[in-house]
């Protein structure tokens, strides 16, 4: 068969060429600011944060993006480069929500040398990796953009800002540029579908990679074996469309907690475990505070007062979701007595509640909007306890597979190409990015759903030539190579001899050795391997 091409997005390519290096990949930035003062090239001086050496902000920024792309090439195994453009434009924002950036791939291929599966779509840097040379010769693999209104604006986020840094030490009100950037070039390497998620309908009639590890649990069957109107539904069945590739699937148990469950011991006719969604504020819910009798709050959105204090007071208050924040929810139960708050959904699948309120003091989960009446119908007495259940795990199925992102209304760029948002710990590829993420050493599982779409990893990190030993990446996605990765690519950006190479990445390896991230026997190998590539960066 003949080599399919496909193109998403046509850009021209203009930046100078790298070479690749051996086994690890190499990605190349592309800065599509050049020129304009702004982005990527904003010459507004800034003071170095986090480990970020930059002076200006476009040059923070751009640190920022190579470490990503060295930390993603350390962990990945190619010889073709991948070249990823990127920049800053304005994007949605409001007080309360934001696109905070968005990515993919430029173009698709199918039937290609070495294809894994007949007619099916693979993204560009993919489908490279895997035939060997570039099929798009001349152009960008990956397109990336972020929001510009991010930037101390009032109407976007309350005006957030982004923190620049690479330490993972996020100040409050800030966004973590890495963990955003982490998480969009990995949706351009393979970590998205192409089928259409409003329609149902697949891309130009055929599958994709992604979608061929997807299964739904309502149809009983795998994505690409549905009708259109049948994947129409699974995009929308929250809960029950998830991940089967065998390297999530074997990663899932090492990585997610155990689910933690509301179990209703009272009255009988309702009696069983029901799966719980945690509150992003709070006090942590746990089987000591979180337990008795469950009251109805009124009104039943509690945007108000609670009118029903004396009846909530010492009681878990379940409340509705709907017109006011969560957090407003659980402040007017607390206000009234309440011990702890159940919010139910006000629509199909289990709400996850989110927002931040550091004077919320009681824990609250969130339930689906059928448990809700399925509850408030039994009321009163109805009884609870909640604990861990060893035999599930929180984001997985009955059968351990991964939840994917299956809201009951579509968000576009969202939808389906992410994990699902009841995943604990959080993910990097869930769809909001939260200040529990640390992608500067830790991609969790999304390297295992690189590799169930086709990706071979790299076993072990380098530092030019020189071999350091470190594991690029663990199976459950702890990236301490893809870190020295990282720093050894800022080291060379912000160095000028090589003495200074070499004392930037002593110092990191000392730091990290008394975090206990490297051993002292690794931290030395970093320290001899950046002598060697300083010879090689800086020859006499």
């Amino acid at each position: 068969m003949k080599n399919k091409k496909t193109t998403l997005l046509a850009l021209a390519l203009a930046a100078t060429c790298a070479a690749a290096s051996a086994s690890a990949a190499d990605l190349i930035l592309v800065n599509q600011d050049v020129g304009t003062g702004a982005g990527l090239d904003d010459p507004t001086a800034k003071a170095p944060e986090g480990g970020n050496p930059g002076t200006t902000l476009g040059e923070q920024r751009r640190l920022v993006y190579q470490y990503a792309a060295r930390m993603w090439g350390s962990m990945l195994d190619s010889d073709v480069p991948v070249y990823i453009g990127a920049r800053f434009i304005p994007q949605t924002c409001t007080p309360t929500s934001a696109t905070l950036g968005s990515a993919g791939t430029t173009f698709v291929f199918r039937n290609f040398p070495g294809a894994p599966a007949a007619d099916t779509w693979y993204h560009s840097a993919l489908a490279d990796s895997i035939a060997g040379v570039d099929l798009a010769p001349g152009n960008i693999d990956i397109q990336s953009q972020f929001n510009s209104r991010i930037n101390n604006d009032p109407a976007c986020l309350g005006g957030s800002t982004w923190y620049y840094g690479l330490d993972g030490n996020t100040p409050p009100g800030q966004i973590n540029f890495l963990n955003v950037v982490m998480h969009e070039i990995a949706h351009g390497l393979g970590f998205s579908a192409f089928s259409n998620v409003s329609t149902g309908t697949l891309f130009n009639g055929f599958p994709d990679a992604y979608n061929r590890n997807a299964y739904n649990n309502t149809f009983a069957a795998a994505i690409p074996a549905l009708s259109n109107a049948q994947r129409q539904a699974a995009f929308r069945d929250n809960g029950n469309t998830v991940w089967t590739g065998a390297n999530v699937s074997a990663a899932a148990p090492l990585f997610l907690d155990n689910l933690f469950t509301l179990n209703v011991t009272a009255p009988a006719g309702i009696a069983g475990s029901y799966e719980v969604g945690a509150a992003s504020f709070g006090p942590a819910a746990t089987s000591a505070n979180f337990q008795g009798e469950v009251v109805p709050g009124v009104p039943a959105d509690a945007c108000t007062p609670l009118t029903n204090s004396a009846a909530v007071a010492g009681k878990v208050a379940l409340v509705d979701r709907g017109v006011c924040a969560f957090t407003i929810k659980t402040l007017n139960a607390q206000a009234a007595g309440a011990t702890a708050v159940l919010i139910a959904n006000n629509a199909p699948g289990i709400v996850v509640p989110g927002g931040a309120d550091p004077a919320v003091a009681i824990p609250a989960l969130g339930i689906s909007q059928a448990d809700g009446a399925t509850i408030r119908g039994a009321s009163p007495g109805v009884m609870i306890t909640t604990g861990l259940n060893p035999n599930r795990r929180q984001g997985a199925d009955a059968t351990g597979r991964v939840r994917l992102y299956a809201p009951t209304t579509v968000a576009p760029g969202s939808t389906f190409s992410h994990f699902d948002v009841v995943l604990t710990p959080n993910a990097l590829m869930e769809p909001s990015i939260t200040s529990t993420l640390r992608a500067d050493v830790d991609v969790d599982m999304t390297t295992a759903l690189l590799r169930d779409v086709g990706w071979q990893l790299n076993a072990r990190t380098a530092v030019g030539n020189c071999d350091t030993g470190i594991p690029a990446v663990s199976q459950t996605g702890f990236s301490i190579g893809g870190s020295v990765a990282g720093q050894a690519a800022l080291c060379e950006a912000k160095s000028t001899t090589r003495k200074q190479y070499s004392q930037c990445l002593l110092d990191y390896a000392k730091q990290m050795a008394a975090d206990g991230l490297l051993t002292n026997t690794q931290a030395s190998r970093v320290v001899v391997c950046s002598v060697q590539n300083g010879y090689r960066l800086y020859p006499r």
